[in-house]
This record gives C-alpha cells, sequence and structure tokens, in this order.
C-alpha cells in the first residue's frame, strides 16, 4: 500500500509540473521563436511523461497486489469466522447472506481497491497541488473555481449520500434472490413431486425484478453524475478562457501562462470527475463492507472457556447430566408463546448406557441432544460430561469425544473413504471397514465398481437417503466418541438393518449411546427410554416400567404397534 501511495505521489507531481513547462516553451521559446529552448523543453517533457508513466504503472501495480492480498484475507478471516459460529449464530444469518458476503459483497471490495485506492490517494494531492498553482499564476482568475468547485462538490455530495443506501438495498435484495434460489435448488425433488416449477418461477421473477428495479434506480443516479461534471468543468474552462483572453490582450497574463491555467483547471476538476468516477464502486463497497463487518463482528455464541479443561483428563468422559436445563431459540426471547423448548429438564446418564430419547415432533429431542456438544448452549441450567460443565470444557475435546450421526447426513464430494474419514484422517483402512460394518454400509460398498474409493457426487445425491444415513453413522463410529449420539439417524433404513446397526453397537464396550428416535422399535433396544414431551422430561424407565407407569409411552406404543402384551 505505501508502495502503491509513493508512485502515486511522483505520479501527480509529474502531472503538476508539466503544466508549467508547457508555459515555459510557449512564452520563453516559441514567442521569441528560440527554437533550441523548443527542443530541449519537448525533450525534458518527454522524459517526465515517461518517468510519470512508470510511477503511474508502479502504482496501479502495488494497488492489484495490495487489493488481492487484503480481499483474500479479509475472505479468509470470514469464512474462519463462520466456522466458529454455533445453530444459534446461524440462525441469524442464512447460508444465502453468507454466500453473498463472501462472494459479491467481496468482489466490490475488491473492485474499489483495485480501481479506487490510486484514484482516491491522488485526488486531495491533485486538487490542492493546482489549486495552488491556479492563484499563483493569476488570483483573478480564481473567481471561476469559486462557482466551479461548489456545484461539483454539491453534485458529488448528493449523488454519494443517496446511493450509499441505495447500494445496500441492492445488496439486501440480491440476498433474497440468493436465498430464494439456494431453496430451490435445494429443494428441487419437492418442487418436481408437487408440480410448483411454475409457482417457483414466479416467485423467483419477483425477486429479481425486485432486484432489478432497485440496481436500475442506484446506477441511473450515478450515470447521470459523470456528463454532469463533464458539463460544470467544461462551463468552468469558457470562463478561464473569456476572462484569460481579455488578461492576455491587456498584457497582464501571457499566452503561456493562460494555458497553463486552463491545464491546471483540468487538474482541479479531474480528480472531482475520476472522484465522480469511482464513487459507485465506493458506495457499492460501503455498504459491502459494513454487510461483512456485521458477519465478523458478530460474537461466536458459544465460547471458549479462559482455561478449558480437556476430557483426556477426566475419569468418566462418558457420563451426562442435565440439571434444570431450560433452551429458548433466539428470537422467542420476546415471544408472547410461554413455552420453552426445553424447560427444567434434570436426566442422569451413565458412561457405557445406552439410552432412548422418544417423543412426538417438536417434543425437543433433537434440541436437547444438541446441547451435549455445545452446538447450542443452555438459557439456563447445566450440561455437564464427565462431571464436568461443558462450558468450561475446550470445544474441540468435547467435541471430539461426542459423535452425532444426523437425520440429514450431510456427504461431501470426493471418496467414500474421504467421507469416512472426515472426523478422523488418521483412521487405518481397517478402523473404517470395522466401524463401516457396524453401521452395515460395508456391503453395498463393497458392491460397488470401485468400493472404497468409489466416487461420491455433491451432498452424497448418487446414494439414496438409507446409504447416506448408514455411511454417515459409519463416519461418526470411525471417530471412536465417548458418547454415541444418533439422532433418528436410521429413520430411512428398514428395521431389520436397523436392529442390525444396534446390536453391532453394543459391542463398543464402555460408550455411552443417545439414540434419538420417533419410532418406538428404535427405542425397545435401548437400557432406558427417556419420555419427552413439550419439552420436559415426563418419564424415565425400561420399556416395561414405562407400559405400565407413562400414559404418553403406553399411547406412542399402541399407535405403532398395537396394544401391548400382558
Amino acid at each position: 500500500m505505501f508502495a502503491a501511495m509513493a508512485s502515486t505521489l511522483v505520479s501527480v507531481a509529474v502531472n503538476l509540473i508539466i503544466p508549467l513547462q508547457t508555459s515555459r516553451v510557449i512564452d520563453d521559446g516559441i514567442v521569441p521563436d528560440d527554437r533550441g529552448l523548443v527542443a530541449r523543453t519537448i525533450l525534458l517533457m518527454v522524459g517526465l511523461i515517461v518517468f510519470g508513466m512508470v510511477a503511474s504503472g508502479l502504482s496501479s501495480i502495488m494497488a492489484v497486489r495490495f487489493a488481492f492480498n487484503t480481499v483474500s484475507d479479509l475472505r479468509r478471516d470470514l469464512y474462519s469466522h463462520t466456522q466458529d459460529f454455533s445453530y444459534a449464530n446461524l440462525d441469524k444469518v442464512s447460508t444465502g447472506e453468507i454466500l453473498v458476503r463472501l462472494t459479491s459483497d467481496m468482489s466490490k471490495v475488491l473492485n474499489m481497491m483495485t480501481m479506487g485506492l490510486s484514484l482516491v490517494a491522488q485526488t486531495p494531492l491533485m486538487f490542492f497541488g493546482a489549486l495552488l498553482a491556479i492563484v499563483a499564476l493569476d488570483a483573478s482568475l480564481s473567481v471561476v473555481l469559486l462557482f466551479m468547485i461548489p456545484a461539483i462538490g454539491l453534485v458529488v455530495w448528493y449523488v454519494l449520500t443517496r446511493s450509499g443506501a441505495l447500494y445496500e438495498a441492492v445488496q439486501s435484495r440480491l440476498d433474497r434472490m440468493n436465498t430464494v434460489l439456494q431453496e430451490n435448488i435445494q429443494g428441487i425433488e419437492v418442487v418436481k413431486a408437487f408440480v410448483r416449477q411454475e409457482y417457483e418461477i414466479d416467485r423467483f421473477d419477483d425477486v429479481a425484478d425486485d432486484l432489478a428495479a432497485q440496481a436500475t434506480t442506484v446506477n441511473q443516479l450515478v450515470a447521470s453524475l459523470f456528463p454532469t461534471l463533464i458539463t460544470i468543468s467544461s462551463f468552468g474552462v469558457a470562463g478561464v478562457i473569456w476572462l484569460g483572453g481579455y488578461n492576455v490582450i491587456d498584457g497582464d497574463l501571457s499566452a503561456g501562462n493562460l494555458v497553463a491555467f486552463i491545464s491546471y483547471l483540468g487538474l482541479v476538476s479531474f480528480p472531482l470527475i475520476m472522484f465522480a468516477f469511482v464513487q459507485p464502486m465506493l458506495s457499492a463497497a460501503g455498504a459491502s463492507m459494513v454487510r461483512i463487518t456485521a458477519v465478523l463482528d458478530q460474537p461466536a455464541a458459544v465460547t471458549e472457556a479462559q482455561n478449558p479443561v480437556t476430557l483426556e483428563a477426566v475419569a468418566r468422559p462418558g457420563d451426562v447430566r442435565f440439571e434444570n436445563v431450560c433452551f429458548r431459540y433466539e428470537g422467542q426471547a420476546d415471544s408472547a408463546a410461554p413455552d420453552e423448548a426445553l424447560s427444567g429438564v434434570n436426566l442422569d446418564i451413565p458412561q457405557g448406557r445406552t439410552v432412548a430419547i422418544l417423543g412426538a415432533t417438536g417434543s425437543g429431542k433433537s434440541t436437547l441432544v444438541n446441547l451435549i456438544p455445545r452446538l447450542y448452549d443452555a438459557t439456563r441450567g447445566t450440561v455437564s460430561v464427565g462431571g464436568v460443565d461443558v462450558k468450561q470444557l475446550s470445544k474441540q475435546s468435547l467435541r471430539r469425544n461426542v459423535g452425532i450421526a444426523l437425520q440429514e447426513p450431510q456427504l461431501f464430494a470426493g471418496s467414500v473413504m474421504d467421507n469416512l474419514r472426515y472426523g478422523r484422517p488418521e483412521a487405518s483402512d481397517a478402523e473404517v471397514f470395522a466401524a463401516a460394518k457396524a453401521a452395515q454400509a460395508d456391503a453395498f460398498i463393497r458392491e460397488m465398481s470401485d468400493g472404497y474409493r468409489s466416487k461420491v457426487e455433491q451432498s452424497g445425491s448418487n446414494f439414496s437417503g438409507g446409504q447416506r444415513q448408514r455411511m454417515s453413522i459409519a463416519r461418526t463410529l470411525v471417530t471412536d466418541p465417548n458418547i454415541l449420539i444418533l439422532d433418528d439417524s436410521t429413520s430411512a433404513v428398514d428395521l431389520d438393518t436397523e436392529a442390525r446397526i444396534q446390536e453391532a453397537l453394543r459391542v463398543f464396550e464402555d460408550r455411552t449411546v443417545i439414540l434419538v428416535a420417533q419410532r418406538i422399535s428404535t427405542a425397545l433396544g435401548a437400557d432406558w427410554i427417556v419420555v419427552l414431551d413439550r419439552g420436559q422430561v415426563r418419564a424415565v424407565g425400561t420399556h416395561d416400567e414405562l407400559i405400565a407407569s407413562s400414559e404418553i409411552y403406553s399411547e406412542i406404543y399402541r399407535s405403532q404397534l398395537g396394544e401391548p402384551a400382558n
């Protein structure tokens, strides 16, 4: 940046010297017919022009390097910051908004820094340098500036203040369009299944037209700026020629100085016109930078303790305890609805036990298990692992100790082996094969043409839902966690496969297994069953105990499997 600034200073100095040499060659060379002086001065001017061109080129090169390196660092910082976001942070900002900030907003900042840095740096230098030269040549002609500069400044100020808010509105509408686009692409199967293509096209047209209308408004305003400033500048030159011409006739001003004055007048208006040229970039980049820093300044909802404890130092890292835990999602804190997602949950899960969390949709099952690896933090109460409050544990140590297989598994483009080793890249082939067998994924993987080296398309689109779930379970087992959470992750597999998966998990000794389930068949093999209803623990016990004591459990059993045996 400093190299660019220094080169810009040299370039500006050369531009300010050239009019003086023009005045000299006219007054001292052409008028008295001194051909030698004319030749020497022209050679000097050519040398200055070449020197200025080199300085200007160096300034541009340095500005480009500065811009690309800076924006690359900024993009990396933004991406890294979002990686530290918890689910609570991601509830506030959509994926589409983050993508726009990492792409479109960054591009606008890059354009401004690439094209605008040198112009912004030279504008004040050129303006004040030329202004001083004008006053030194003929103060009487400076009266033209009293009309020209305020007129240019007023126009630039008006466009600058108006366009900033308009550019922010454009980016906001771009967020909306990207969100609609992303939802459509991710849910294309649903769209086609319900024959809603025309509706989605109309919805996209609405947001695209809104974006186009807003972009047209701001660009029309900016497009009118340049010709307006050229017109004002041209009137200023005409005024100087008119007043200066009389001064030359009266002998108060030389012809060379009049030409130099007109050149300096151009150097006064040129920075303002160039500023007007880059002003749209400045406004757009300013609006984008506000949006970027809004994400960068958003603190992570789940923070690391000052002196975190690692689970390696804990005797029983598989113990899980909930003590009077309450949780309310962001945005519901001021809601009139009295219900919390979780309310007064007390639950003790010793290491090595298999526990099923059973309940209807919306009862808080996934919310409860998401508190264990701190994907969310409890609003009130304490969640502890290994006898230590999870807020005092190292996040990295905690999440390596807790493995989660989600209902909607996310696979990444690459190979099957890459996906299975995702959480533990150093795992041996034998460990991967063992995990895949336990998850009932080994057989169908080996049937593929390249086996474990087979290609996985984006999001695992070349696998069925059940296959993706089993690979997700295998990926979690490869990490060898002390606490294994299966969040309804067998919903897409048949009952026989589910039973074999649960049976295989029993060989992993001393591991705590938490099964989140809506199917009662999933829960039957657990040591304990926890019944959740409206965010509260309604019952805890074995199947036989709950059949006898819990009306909610009995109703779930009857609705799915019929009347229980006596």
